[in-house]
């Protein structure tokens, strides 16, 4: 009895002496950057508590941190600065960006923690983008006027002055014709509806209406224009005409250019730019 109230005294001791160590301060040191997180257990629950104090220090412990671009050759220049035998890049073909890992894995055995990024985020060319607000919409004749007219430049063939004075003196006719017959030997009634719609333009109505134009864009800031065929596209409704246009695939013509700068960042890099999502951080430190 009296060894086992010896035992329970001592570890009641013991248990104090602990609680008073860890209620008392941390003893001064010199942080460096093996040293900057501090552990210590608060005094009455003796909850472990994690102080990281890099920040104290004169640089952090290693590089971390994402940078977001949206030049290619800005993205190029600042991934070159930065890059190590670890660094990966990955281009996103549905997301259209590209991303630089500077401290992926090195190999099989050496992790890398993956927090010290550099995205590209690509960004659509104004032109490029007013062309796609109106893509597949039919307008009014006097909203296609203005629309050719502010993007004038970028039309080539045929050229913004012709495609304009179309948009301008554009007229449709349509024309219809009824017809009924009916078979004698059954009785069946056959009724017929036939409808055509002749376009034309210019002043005297002799200028030919385009089945399709051309229009020379970038689809992306930092890359050559490139030309689009759109297709020339009009209806007469309740006996107003209104005028459109459909560009060919647009969505391949991004695809194309992301590939574009996919290879650009190649051969700038002399590095491969895997293709796919690039692979997510650690943890935190």
């Amino acid at each position: 009895m009296t060894d086992a109230v010896s035992q329970a005294t001592a570890q009641i001791v013991a248990d104090m002496q602990r609680r008073a160590d860890a209620g008392s301060p941390p003893a001064p040191y010199d942080l460096d950057p093996e040293s900057s997180v501090v552990v210590r257990t608060l005094r009455e629950d003796e909850r472990l508590d994690v102080t990281n104090l890099e920040e104290l220090l004169d640089r952090p412990r290693r590089p971390r941190g994402t940078a977001l671009l949206t030049d290619p050759s800005d993205f190029a220049t600042y991934v070159r600065r930065l890059s190590t035998t670890a660094t990966t890049v990955w281009a996103d073909d549905d997301d259209r960006t590209v991303t630089a890992t500077f401290n992926d894995h090195l190999d099989g055995e050496q992790a890398g923690w993956r927090d010290h990024r550099a995205f590209l985020r690509v960004q659509r060319d104004e032109d490029w983008s007013a062309w796609l607000e109106r893509n597949s919409t039919l307008m009014d004749q006097e909203v296609f006027a203005e629309h050719l007219e502010d993007r004038a430049h970028t039309v080539t063939n045929p050229d913004a002055a012709t495609m304009l004075e179309v948009a301008l003196t554009f007229q449709a006719r349509r024309n219809a014709s009824f017809s009924r017959g009916t078979r004698l030997d059954s009785g069946d009634v056959q009724l017929s509806w036939q409808e055509e719609t002749t376009a034309k333009a210019g002043a005297s109505g002799k200028l030919e209406v385009p089945e399709e134009f051309t229009i020379t864009v970038a689809p992306f800031l930092g890359l050559t224009a490139v030309p689009v065929t759109a297709r020339l596209r009009w209806r007469i409704r309740d006996g107003q005409l209104f005028i459109g246009y459909r560009l060919h695939r647009p969505d391949l013509v991004e695809r194309t250019a992301f590939g574009e700068i996919r290879s650009m960042l190649a051969n700038e890099l002399e590095a491969p730019v895997l293709l796919g999502h690039a692979p997510s951080a650690f943890g935190r430190y």
